[in-house]
């Protein structure tokens, strides 16, 4: 009996640790298939965002590190010109779908870029090559939250990314 009740013990630990290797190894797995489709999309990779100078602000330059998963696409964009005090970083997340891409953007850090987030519409032009428009929202600050209004009219500024090609050594 003292046997039969260690041998029970026994295949227990050795379910439970089995059982706990296993949802490792899928979680494991499932992060490495995710990374190696990412790095083979078609959109991934470095793009330069330029938004020409426009209604009085001056051109505007980032360097757009984009992945590619399926339809989607997630991207950290990082201002490059005019120079700032503080890095300028917002994410960006996309939908490709029959030659358009369109998504959303935000900043990384809300409480130095406050209200710097919309949408994004581009054409895709070619395989290196996005052009299209961002919308900025501004709402007024304060106030009621549910209350909340648009501090400008929206209004469709122009956007384009160039995929950074590599010279091969």
């Amino acid at each position: 009996m003292i046997v039969s009740f260690i041998m029970d013990m026994t295949t227990l630990q050795n379910t439970v640790v089995g059982s706990i290797v296993g949802a490792l190894a899928t979680v494991l797995f499932g992060w490495i298939r995710n990374e190696l489709q990412a790095r083979r999309g078609e959109y991934t990779g470095e793009w330069t965002q330029i938004i020409p100078a426009w209604e009085g602000e001056p051109q505007k330059i980032a360097i757009v590190t984009c992945k590619h998963r399926g339809d989607r696409l997630y991207a950290t964009t990082v201002r490059t010109e005019p120079p700032a005090d503080y890095p300028q970083r917002w994410k960006v997340e996309a939908r490709h779908k029959r030659g358009l891409v369109y998504g959303i953007y935000w900043p990384e850090d809300a409480s130095k870029l406050p209200g710097s987030y919309g949408t994004l519409q581009f054409k895709v032009v070619n395989d290196n090559l996005f052009a299209g428009f961002y919308v900025r929202a501004h709402s007024a600050e304060g106030g009621d939250p549910g209350q909340s209004e648009f501090s400008e009219k929206l209004k469709s500024i122009p956007i384009r990314w160039e995929r950074i090609v590599r010279k091969k050594k």
